[in-house]
């Protein structure tokens, strides 16, 4: 992830958590005009502790991990936790049986020649 991404999630969780450009710069003690250039892509360079900063004022963790690491089954139910409930399933769809084989039937369909 590079730093455009990281300033692109922050400004996600900045918006979730209702906070303005202002209110995160007072928090995390980094400037606005920073705060800004970091959500936009623009800032070439940001060091460690005021991104820690920017985040912790948001509420998002930092975590290294090894290259190439893939997702755990931790990752998967934080990400399900932030989703919450998931939609109604649609009335319209159906699992359906095939026709040649009857529901509780122990035979296989015959194939045809």
């Amino acid at each position: 992830m590079n730093l455009a991404q990281l300033g692109e999630t922050f400004r996600r969780a900045r918006l979730a958590v209702n906070l303005t450009q202002d209110q995160v710069a007072e928090l995390s003690g980094v400037a606005r005009p920073r705060v800004s250039q970091f959500e936009n892509g623009s800032l070439p360079e940001l060091g460690a502790v005021k991104l820690l900063s920017l985040f912790d004022a948001v509420g998002l963790e930092l975590y290294a991990r090894p290259a190439g690491h893939q997702r755990t089954l931790d990752d998967a139910a934080a990400e399900t936790a932030h989703v919450g409930p998931q939609p109604a399933a649609d009335t319209d769809r159906r699992r359906v049986r095939s026709s040649a084989v009857q529901p509780g039937s122990s035979k296989t369909p015959r194939r045809r020649e």
